[in-house]
């Protein structure tokens, strides 16, 4: 099965049972695709380059994982951990900022949020908390795993970008969400995985989450 043409030669149909092949197979390819290409186009042959890389290509897993079995598995969320960590280190040895970190202007104690370690950390932190108060409320409305997902994306993105890809997240999965329940096809008991609309705020986060948020703060700023 090539991508994309192995699935137009099938006729939306496996090969070998007969049965519909999921459109989002295809989606999925085409749009992989396209993130890399833009990722080469913007940021060309360079260390920001193969972190992005490694980073949306642990996100498009997870997102495709719970789209099929509506699990977050965590033989790739908890290795996404030490991948992220070990890669935030070398940036901090390097002593170089990636394009999507994001530093408040601070003094004192806040000035450790501008060293990229403590920044990831507290990324990470944040969406772990904050996710984890979601399910706390909602009485099981949202797995943990979404909150793994979140604590991870935390560490990718940095505080306080990580803001930025929840809020993206949340907005993506109600508007679908409550398209599917306006066109009655999915009832309000239904589950929806939360995850892929996680992974698509991370990533957009990761490429433009700086400056949304430099947009948003502006007046302020």
């Amino acid at each position: 099965m090539l991508p994309v043409v192995g699935y137009l030669l099938a006729r939306n149909k496996c090969p070998n049972c007969g049965k519909p092949l999921p459109i989002h197979i295809v989606l999925v390819e085409i749009g992989t695709g396209l993130l890399m290409a833009y990722l080469l186009w913007k940021y060309g042959f360079s260390w920001e380059l193969s972190v992005l890389v490694i980073y949306c290509l642990l996100l498009l897993i997870l997102l495709v994982t719970d789209i099929e079995q509506m699990l977050l598995p965590n033989v790739v969320t908890y290795p996404g951990y030490i991948i992220v960590l070990l890669i935030s280190l070398a940036i901090m040895l390097i002593n170089v900022k990636p394009h999507w970190f994001f530093a408040f202007p601070a003094s004192g104690i806040f000035m450790l949020t501008h060293n990229y370690l403590i920044n990831i950390i507290l990324g990470g932190l944040t969406g772990f908390i904050l996710l984890l108060l979601v399910v706390i409320i909602s009485r099981g409305g949202m797995a943990f795993g979404d909150v793994k997902l979140a604590a991870l994306i935390g560490m990718m993105t940095g505080f306080p970008i990580v803001l930025v890809a929840l809020f993206i997240g949340v907005i993506g999965g109600g508007l679908v969400a409550g398209i599917l329940l306006l066109t009655r096809r999915r009832g309000r008991k239904d589950p929806m995985p939360f995850g892929p609309f996680l992974c698509l705020g991370g990533i957009a986060a990761l490429l433009w989450g700086r400056e949304i948020l430099a947009w948003y703060l502006s007046p302020i700023l």
